[in-house]
């Protein structure tokens, strides 16, 4: 953990519906979603995919500025939330983080990864904008590692400037009771002191959610099949040659248990990527949700023992979104948005510890 801090001023009482909250790179609203469980009232929020702004309209009852953030001012944000630069109670942000992945490393670095490498930085102009009573940002841990530790620095440093108290650690979501191994960097700072990070649930290996506790009281389906009451319960449609494969591998297993006729050329002399066709355990936690969560080609996103990938509701389960949540667009843009969001119960453990030095 590491710390630039303020000693606290005076709090300032405030009653529920004075603890507001704007969304920036808003996605599905799992943020929103989570930080309303804590007591706060979302006035305000950002996102550039339409899709993904439809999702969270249809869960939070906001709708979105849809645009690019880099297109955005602090007057529209606070237009839209009817609040004056300094009222805001709490502002959030997950700008995108593909750019600072472990997995992207030196000439792996596109123009586009660079563009997005730039988004820290216009959170950090609508800090000044806005000038919020506390703040929160989430990223991947490869923002404090190596080339793109220097990111982070300046968003530490830019916030001092402004007058911020800082806190930063890198935590794994599985110990906030969430069923998905799933680290993440979190950044909380406050004008009026430093406010506290919150504190693990689930430390204990031993006491975190697993995947049977998120999806296992759902209705069996096949490949294809929908569940006729929950429309985000459908299976995707598999060849029969993907479900034949999906046929040999055990739970927990993976391509490697393939029988050599059914496993692909490309992967019969590669070493590697052997989540591939994986499924998951159902007494573990979830492999962490990303882009391509309901495709068995994209990573360990098969059913434990369904011969299937998982559904949009079971990833929406593994990310803790309600039962009620519903999602804008096709499979692959449910799934985008499914991969891109903040667990709603760690936002709702963030909003608990910054409610309790708000009020």
């Amino acid at each position: 953990m590491s710390t630039r801090t303020r000693p606290p001023s005076k709090p300032i009482a405030l009653t529920a519906e004075q603890l507001t909250l704007v969304d920036l790179f808003a996605g599905a609203g799992g943020g929103s979603i989570g930080f309303a469980a804590a007591g706060f009232k979302p006035v305000a929020a950002v996102e550039i995919d339409p899709l993904a702004a439809a999702s969270y309209k249809a869960n939070v009852a906001v709708q979105p500025l849809v645009a690019d953030i880099r297109q955005v001012d602090g007057a529209q944000v606070l237009a839209q939330a009817k609040l004056k630069r300094g009222e805001l109670t709490l502002l959030f942000g997950c700008p995108p983080c593909q750019s600072f992945t472990v997995l992207r490393r030196g000439s792996d670095c596109t123009q586009e990864d660079l563009q997005r490498n730039s988004l820290p930085n216009e959170y950090l102009r609508l800090v000044s904008e806005l000038m919020p009573r506390f703040l929160a940002f989430e990223n991947v841990p490869g923002m404090a590692e190596g080339r793109w530790a220097a990111s982070l620095g300046q968003l530490l440093d830019g916030l001092e400037s402004l007058g911020y108290g800082t806190r930063w650690h890198v935590f794994d979501a599985a110990t906030f009771g969430v069923p998905q191994r799933r680290r993440r960097l979190l950044l909380v700072a406050g004008r009026d002191g430093t406010p506290d990070l919150p504190t693990p649930t689930h430390l204990d290996p031993a006491a975190h959610l697993t995947v049977r506790d998120a999806i296992g009281d759902l209705p069996e389906l096949r490949a294809g099949e929908a569940d006729p009451v929950d429309t985000m319960h459908r299976a995707r449609r598999h060849s029969s040659l993907v479900v034949e494969r999906l046929g040999h591998v055990p739970p927990g297993g993976s391509r490697i248990d393939l029988p050599e006729r059914l496993r692909l050329e490309c992967h019969k002399e590669h070493k590697g990527h052997y989540d591939i066709y994986g499924r998951m355990s159902w007494d573990l936690v979830a492999p962490t949700l990303t882009s391509g969560c309901t495709n068995v080609t994209r990573g360990r996103f098969a059913h434990p023992d369904q011969d299937r990938a998982i559904t949009v509701r079971e990833a929406l389960n593994l990310q803790t979104f309600p039962a009620d949540t519903r999602l804008v667009g096709g499979i692959e843009a449910m799934s985008l948005q499914i991969g891109n969001a903040v667990p709603p119960r760690v936002a709702q453990a963030i909003g608990r510890v910054i409610r309790q030095q708000a009020s």
